[in-house]
């Protein structure tokens, strides 16, 4: 199947939890990385799917949970793919990569060459994102 092994952009999927590691102490771990949207636990493979409003947030968390011991156990942080989606009965809601694209006719040459204004890059919005 094409793109089963996608990867999630908001997804994580925490491997290796002890087994008396609660979902509602998953969501207070990753809380703290951002807004958590859903955390759920399988206890028999004992692992989670934690889904993230922001895909920032989702990273810093992959980044950061990954390794974590809890209730005596080290977790294993991936990013979720669809089969982990598929195992936990999630929908996968990922937007594929988008094609690429030609230029529309709308766009051709024939629109007016009115001056562009353009923001200034030396803004640092940009690098105050990159801030651990």
């Amino acid at each position: 199947m094409p793109g089963y092994y996608e990867k999630s952009r908001y997804t994580i999927v925490i491997d290796r939890l002890s087994e008396i590691t609660r979902s509602k102490d998953i969501k207070y771990e990753s809380e703290r990385f951002g807004r958590v949207l859903t955390v759920e636990r399988d206890a028999r493979a004992r692992c989670a799917l934690v889904e993230f409003k922001s895909s920032r947030d989702a990273e810093k968390a992959w980044d950061r949970l990954d390794g974590l011991r809890f209730d005596g156990a080290r977790w294993k942080v991936e990013w979720a793919s669809r089969k982990d989606y598929d195992f936990f009965g999630w929908k996968w809601n990922e937007p594929s990569p988008s094609p690429s694209r030609s230029p529309s006719p709308s766009r051709g040459r024939s629109r007016s060459r009115s001056p562009s204004k353009r923001s200034s890059p030396a803004s640092g919005d940009d690098k105050a994102d990159l801030a651990p």
